[in-house]
């Protein structure tokens, strides 16, 4: 993961580690099997895209979220504002 000051810059892992050696190829695979298991299950994605004029939000349900589509509104409800709270906090 790269970082600014502010640590609000990143990348999502997961590609070509052919560059690393296998020490530290196993320490950045051991790190995120870890973190996964810390984490548990995605239950879904949600996701706010701020543009020049206002902003578009949207839930989606991945391969292999725990939740989907058809999950009961109120269980999707919880996630968004636990999303929300995560953004609050994240300031």
């Amino acid at each position: 993961m790269a970082t600014n000051d502010s640590g609000w810059i990143s990348y999502v892992g997961g590609g070509d580690n052919g560059h690393l050696t296998d020490d530290k190829r196993k320490m950045v695979e051991d790190g995120n099997r870890e973190r996964q298991e810390q984490r548990g299950v995605l239950l879904g994605i949600v996701e706010v895209s701020v543009y020049e004029h206002g902003c578009h939000q949207q839930v989606s349900f991945p391969q292999g979220s725990l939740l989907g589509v058809e999950s009961d509104p109120s269980v999707i409800s919880e996630i968004v504002a636990r999303a929300s709270a995560e953004l609050a906090n994240w300031r």
